[in-house]
């Protein structure tokens, strides 16, 4: 009997639609197959296994493993032990070569010559050949074995004068032997060390160059500048380290505007006070983006972050970050900074304020050419304990990444130096860079300080002034 899926009404046979609701009835066939699937479904055993297919149970196998387990256990620690064994044997074995090869065995060496000695002395006392062969052996017992011989030989002294009379001539030879063997030693030693320094390379002389006072001629870093550029201002000043010598265009001990350049009395300040024991370079800061321009620091993601003072100092010089600068200038303080550097004797340092990207309201910062190199020089040469050789090698240098050191300024000038380590920085009427080189034997400081241009360009001057300090120095 069909029923409609839909009103649930009596079908008749072979209706193929509802006579009330007029749905499509089911066909016989979709009925059949759901009557086969329902038997099928309802014959079909479910069997849950309550052991292990093999006849052997849980246990039996718990207990198989296990004898594997303990097995795999002894054959692995076997195999160590084996390994051990092998390794030790081939240490004892080298051990011993090396031993071997070194020639600390000297037992046939002295039994040579404890022989010798014996022989002499019983030919000199008229005794057997037996009796110096039993004093050999009782020699040979007597610890320890190496002062033997030099016991031995005041025996055979001692027995000279008694058989001094029936000796013969051909006997004397023959008891000044050991005497002979013996000085041949000494000699051979003091050979040695004739060998030794015949073989050694003389030092090497280090290379002397002129001083910069007798090779730096400042009309011609003049001649360069009034081709090159329209500077009302200009001091460059050249400080050989080498000669403790300097040479100057015009009156270096004037400020200049310091542009960058802040980033050396910072510096100076920072090492001083960390010396006095007033800062360390532990002590945290916490970061403030004040302006963006040139440096690592430039975005606001760090903000309200702590970094150590070390950070600070390294970031400022190391990329003439902007940020670090002023954050450096409030840390430490304006009248800290022109106190500690005019204490010291550079009276030329003034500065008013920090790094700034609008109108900074008539203050400056103030620095004079050779006041900037002899800091750099008291950085360089151990003056403080926290910044010297070391640090500014690593840290005084402008990171490659930046434009500015590597297109113009002192760089194209100094391709070929041994080393420059440079601070600089640019503004719409200055140009200044300092830079320590190391070139060919010379080391020496040169500063310039530019103002009354744009400073890109002052950027050819600055690169053939470079060049031609560079050339001059390196004799």
């Amino acid at each position: 009997m069909n029923i409609c899926r839909k009103c649930g009404a009596v079908l008749r046979d072979g209706d193929k639609y509802c006579s009330k609701c007029g749905a499509r009835a089911p066909s016989a066939r979709n009925q059949e197959r759901k009557q086969k699937a329902q038997k099928k479904k309802q014959s079909k055993e479910i069997t849950f296994r309550t052991k292990p297919a093999n006849s052997r149970g849980y246990r039996e196998n718990f207990e198989e493993g296990e004898n594997r387990s303990q097995a795999l256990l002894v054959t692995v620690t076997i195999l160590v032990v084996m390994m051990l064994a092998v390794a030790a044997f081939a240490v004892f074995y080298f051990m011993k070569k090396r031993s071997q090869a070194g020639g600390g065995d000297y037992s046939s060496a002295i039994q040579i010559i404890t022989e010798n000695t014996a022989q002499e002395t019983a030919a000199a006392a008229g005794e057997a050949p037996q009796d110096a062969a039993a004093g050999q052996s009782e020699a040979a017992q007597s610890e320890p074995a190496a002062p033997q011989p030099e016991s031995a030989a005041p025996q055979s002294e001692a027995a000279q004068p008694d058989a001094a009379a029936p000796q013969s001539e051909e006997a004397k030879p023959q008891s000044e032997a050991p005497a002979q063997s013996e000085t041949a030693v000494p000699q051979s030693e003091t050979a040695q060390p004739e060998s030794e320094t015949e073989t050694e390379k003389p030092p090497e002389t280090e290379r002397v160059t002129p001083a910069a006072a007798d090779v730096i001629d400042p009309a011609q870093i003049q001649s360069i500048l009034d081709s090159e550029s329209t500077a009302s201002s200009a001091e460059v000043y050249v400080y050989d380290l080498k000669h403790d010598s300097e040479a100057a265009l015009n009156d270096c001990t004037q400020p200049m505007y310091a542009s960058a350049l802040i980033t050396v009395p910072i510096l100076y300040t920072a090492a001083s006070r960390i010396d006095e024991g007033a800062m360390t370079l532990d002590d945290p800061i916490p970061y403030v983006t004040s302006i963006g321009g040139r440096g690592e620091m430039t975005t606001e993601q760090r903000d309200g972050l702590d970094f150590p003072l070390s950070f600070y100092l390294q970031t400022m010089t190391n990329y003439s970050d902007n940020n670090c600068v002023n954050i450096l200038i409030n840390h430490i303080g304006l009248d800290t900074i022109n106190a500690v550097c005019q204490g010291a004797g550079y009276a030329s340092v003034n500065m008013e304020r920090g790094l700034v990207a609008d109108d900074p309201g008539g203050l400056d910062n103030y620095i004079s050419a050779k006041d900037v190199t002899m800091m750099v020089k008291d950085l360089y040469t151990g003056k403080f304990s926290s910044v010297g050789e070391d640090y500014m090698r690593t840290y005084f240098r402008i990171n490659e990444g930046d434009s500015l050191p590597t297109l113009i300024g002192l760089a194209p000038g100094l391709a070929d130096a041994g080393a420059v380590l440079n601070q600089n920085g640019h503004g719409m009427t200055r140009y200044n860079e300092i830079a320590l080189i190391e070139d060919n034997g010379a080391l020496y400081i040169l500063t310039i300080m530019l103002y009354g241009d744009s400073g890109m360009i002052y950027s050819p001057a600055v690169t053939d002034i470079a060049e031609y300090v560079s050339t001059a120095m390196a004799g």
